[in-house]
């Protein structure tokens, strides 16, 4: 027995997302839970410490590898027990012994993200990561990446991640600098009293169903 499919047309965002439409999205929008994951990142200067800013305020447990460190990267990895810093080869080229860091260690990594100055070395540590099949991310070139790192807002719980999947970064961040001006950082803190008001329901209701059981 055939099954109908659903036309395109019927759905209520007419053509959105239809592959005959031919305009499919880049990247499926999530939120990954990373709190004590290891995560790797590749390059010691100014772009590789945003990186990594935003992985330990996330909770990851984070290796840096890098020839060398900026000052800003040394003074992070003093103030943050869950970042390590390790020192690669300096003769220009990943070897495959350095590049099985990705899986090697006490847990395999969770996320890689390559963010040196060296577009070839990015490159292989992106090959490698997909070979074991490790979610990377390439800086600065999208065609080599399995995820993008969208630009954005915070406000206390509230996070607005926007992305044009690697098309302009730039665009991506301008709009974050405008959504900020009208966004403001009472709504994190409404946010905030919110959530413990939503947790103090839950948990009188699950009293009150415990209570009619017992």
């Amino acid at each position: 027995m055939k099954t109908k499919q659903a036309s395109c047309s019927r759905t209520p965002y007419k053509n959105v997302g239809c592959p005959s439409a031919g305009r499919l999205l880049k990247g499926y929008p999530l939120f990954l839970r990373i709190e004590n994951q290891h995560c790797l990142v590749f390059g010691g200067g100014k772009v590789a410490v945003r990186k990594v800013q935003s992985l330990l305020r996330r909770g990851a447990k984070v290796e840096c590898l890098s020839k060398d460190f900026s000052k800003a990267m040394r003074n992070l990895s003093k103030q943050n027990p869950s970042l390590l810093l390790s020192r690669r080869p300096a003769n220009g080229h990943p070897t495959r012994k350095f590049l099985s860091r990705v899986s090697a260690g006490r847990t395999p990594a969770r996320l890689v993200i390559a963010a040196t100055s060296d577009r070839e070395f990015n490159r292989r540590v992106g090959e490698e990561c997909r070979k074991k099949k490790i979610w990377v991310n390439v800086v600065d070139d999208p065609e080599f990446c399995d995820f993008y790192v969208p630009a954005v807002l915070e406000r206390g719980p509230l996070q607005v991640a926007i992305s044009t999947g690697g098309a302009s970064p730039l665009f991506a961040k301008r709009l974050r600098e405008e959504l900020e001006k009208v966004i403001p950082v009472s709504i994190g803190q409404a946010l905030e009293k919110i959530g413990v008001m939503r947790r103090n329901v839950i948990l009188r209701r699950s009293r009150r169903m415990t209570e009619n059981v017992t």
